[in-house]
């Protein structure tokens, strides 16, 4: 047998290297895509469940999340290693794609670090992680306090570091395809990460100083009664003060406006308010504590509620926060039951019947103290709970869940924090967007009557588009009195909480733009005017903030429904037209109430046009028709085509 030469030799050891190097290389690199591939999908949705987990609350899940981040950091930044990617980046035009693969493990690696500092701050919070805790037993760790803002600061800059090596990797070019898809993932994704920090950014370094680092800060507390409703929420019936002091937390002053407080039955108090609010029409007010929240905006029913607190010979406060029983709801369901000697187990699902319907049964006009007497009992015993163990943030976090429905809301003193909380929507501001269509409708109780609690209201929105752009539009809102049929009428005067008679005044504004604005009421309603304030006619007049406000008052009977409504006209180009597309758009307020208002919003487009389809869009012909249950601001947008 004929041996091969020499050469043959060498050519075919040659081919088997330079195959096997070849074919490892190939191996390799197909083992590095699958690692980066695996590792960013990982760390992607394991981003996601991290920060949804922190927004949600749950500690706990969230560090099983980031643990899987952590994990899936590491294989992203491996994968960008080795010996065969030293080899790559020796061939030309190779070398960029792999220097922006290990930035990209880079960038995962930080983004992973500022994450982490993320969920520790977390941790601190909710005193969750085993160290020192910022809040704890009633009181506030205040070098801690003062650690949050530059701790808030560092992350945001790793974040937004890292964001921006994701938004600079190169990615084009051989090899650049999946960078390319993961940098377009992970921008999206981290998106979550900054808003999370951002709302911390600008609130942390407010906290020393409003939480009593610096000295002593008081906080009006009001707890609104969702059944007797006022236009910014229900009747500040209980009040509680809370002072914060170099870490100390105390309740110095609480109890029953009306009796409590403000004796005898509601006295009234002098006080000095906005010049603009157009619900009082002079300086100083001569009015009880419990109208101040008369006015839809926080921003003006505050003021009047610390004016009116200062009046009543209390300290002055730094800000005034509102809650009503679908907030204090929320926090009993996360925190648990509390008992009460008068009503029993107390859950949050129970509280709002058992005080706004069960105690008005139980305990009659004559007996009106001791149903103040046990609710008070009953606020004090969730407040002890609250401020004597470790569930300040948990409570918190509840809470600030109910601030888009306006069942919490906050104004404040100083204009700096007054502009975050305005920013963060729990300002429990009233204004125009400027955008579109407005809708701002409210019920305010005139008789003491405490049968809001039965309220079903739904508003309805019809517009007419034209090509234009303009629109005419028609805003209804219908309010039954669904007080229960075997409730007594009650006194004949049909004034007091005895009574199921509604005396009501419905407010209800027009858009800055509207012209041709008409109110129209149910015959023996009549137009409210606000006296010695700037008109527009028709019963409208500026709310104070040069905003178009009007105002109807009438009687609705137990079982009975009242509609009252407003009509106007947009001027063109509002909703496009001018040969392009019509865009309908409307901003809906909500208001505190306790069984949510329902809206629905009717469009019929012109002759020769026909709406776009959507999510839970009813057409029919050239009208299309939404609705939703007006928990938060509600956004509406419609599109018509010709």
């Amino acid at each position: 047998m004929r041996l091969p030469s020499a050469k043959t030799v060498v050519g075919l050891s040659v081919a088997l290297v330079v195959g096997g190097f070849v074919l490892w290389m190939q191996l390799a690199f197909l083992i590095s895509l699958g690692t980066l591939s695996l590792g960013a999908a990982t760390f992607l949705s394991s981003l996601t469940g991290t920060v949804d987990q922190i927004t949600g609350g749950q500690y706990q899940g969230a560090q099983a999340d980031f643990a899987k981040v952590e994990t899936a950091a590491s294989r992203v930044t491996a994968s960008a290693q080795g010996a065969h990617m030293s080899v790559l980046t020796t061939i030309p035009g190779v070398k960029t794609a792999i220097d922006n693969w290990q930035r990209l493990g880079e960038a995962t690696e930080n983004i992973a670090t500022s994450t982490g500092e993320l969920l520790s701050l977390f941790g601190d919070l909710s005193g969750e992680n085993g160290a020192r805790k910022i809040f704890n037993d009633g009181a506030i760790d205040v070098a801690r306090l003062r650690e949050l803002p530059p701790r808030v600061a560092a992350i945001d800059t790793g974040i937004k570091s890292s964001a921006l090596a994701f938004r600079d990797l190169q990615t084009t070019g051989p090899m650049a395809g999946p960078l390319a898809i993961v940098q377009r993932k992970a921008l999206k994704e981290v998106a979550p990460v900054q808003e999370a920090i951002n709302a911390l950014v600008d609130l942390a370094p407010q906290l020393p100083d409003a939480l009593g680092a610096n000295g002593v800060r008081r906080y009006l507390i009001a707890i609104g009664n969702q059944a007797e409703m006022r236009a910014s929420g229900g009747a500040p019936l209980s009040l509680v003060l809370v002072e914060f002091d170099k870490g100390r937390i105390s309740i110095p002053i609480k109890g029953q406006t009306s009796t409590q407080l403000f004796p005898p039955m509601n006295a009234n108090v002098e006080w000095w308010g906005p010049a603009m609010n157009p619900f009082f029409p002079r300086n100083p007010r001569n009015e009880p504590m419990v109208v101040t929240n008369t006015h839809p905006s926080l921003t003006f029913a505050g003021r009047e509620m610390a004016g009116a607190w200062l009046g009543g010979g209390f300290p002055d406060v730094d800000g005034v926060m509102t809650l009503d029983l679908t907030a204090i709801a929320a926090v009993l369901n996360s925190l648990g039951p509390i008992q009460s000697e008068t009503y029993g187990e107390v859950t949050g699902d129970q509280l709002g019947k058992i005080l706004l319907i069960d105690a008005y049964e139980q305990f009659g006009q004559d007996e009106a103290e001791a149903r103040q007497v046990a609710n008070q009992q009953l606020l004090d015993d969730l407040l002890t709970k609250l401020l004597s163990g470790d569930d300040l943030v948990t409570a918190a976090k509840a809470i600030a869940g109910t601030a888009p429905g306006r069942h919490f809301q906050v104004w404040l003193r100083d204009p700096d924090f007054e502009s975050i909380i305005l920013k963060s929507g729990a300002g429990g501001q009233v204004v125009d967007p400027g955008l579109g269509d407005w809708s701002a409708v409210y019920t305010q109780n005139g008789n003491q009557s405490k049968v809001d609690v039965f309220q079903e209201r739904n508003v309805l929105v019809s517009v007419q588009l034209d090509v234009d752009g303009s629109a005419r539009v028609t805003q209804q809102m219908n309010v039954t009195n669904a007080t229960p049929p075997e409730r007594p009428e009650g006194p004949p005067e049909r004034v007091g909480y005895e009574t199921s008679w509604l005396k009501n005044a419905y407010i209800m504004y027009v858009p800055d733009k509207a012209t041709n604005y008409v109110p129209n009421y149910p015959q023996g309603f009549a137009i409210r005017s606000f006296k010695n304030h700037q008109q527009y006619g028709r019963g409208f007049a500026n709310d104070g903030n040069g905003q178009k406000i009007v105002r109807m008052v009438g009687w609705t009977p137990p079982g009975g429904q009242t509609t009252v409504s407003v009509s106007y006209d947009l001027p063109s180009g509002t909703f496009g037209g001018g040969g392009g597309p019509l865009v309908y758009f409307l901003r809906a307020e909500p208001q505190s109430l306790f069984r949510s208002s329902t809206l629905t919003v009717r469009v019929t487009a012109p002759d020769g046009w026909k709406p776009v389809p959507g999510d839970g869009m009813k057409i029919t012909g050239r009208t299309s028709e939404v609705s939703a249950v007006q928990d938060a601001p509600i956004d509406v947008t419609m599109s018509f085509t010709r």
